[in-house]
């Protein structure tokens, strides 16, 4: 079964998964993909003007074979 690893990167930090997970496909990373984002927005700050971060989702070669972004920004209404 393939292996993936999803390494995160909020501008700041860089958590690279050195453990990885099997799945059969990479839709089913996609879906573990859109769990760790909604985890990752639960953690973002009321009192920040923009936060942000990446997902890539590698294979075991190293390759990546797709990134996830999520971003909130706050503008002053006009």
């Amino acid at each position: 079964m393939p292996h993936y690893f999803i390494d995160l990167h909020d501008g700041a930090h860089h958590i690279q998964d050195k453990e990885g997970f099997e799945a059969a496909n990479p839709d089913v990373a996609r879906e573990r993909v859109v769990g760790i984002m909604s985890a990752v927005a639960q953690g973002f700050q009321a009192d920040a003007d923009h936060q942000h971060c990446v997902a890539a989702v590698r294979d075991e070669s190293g390759t990546v074979l797709f990134r996830a972004r999520l971003s909130l920004n706050f503008d002053a209404a006009e």
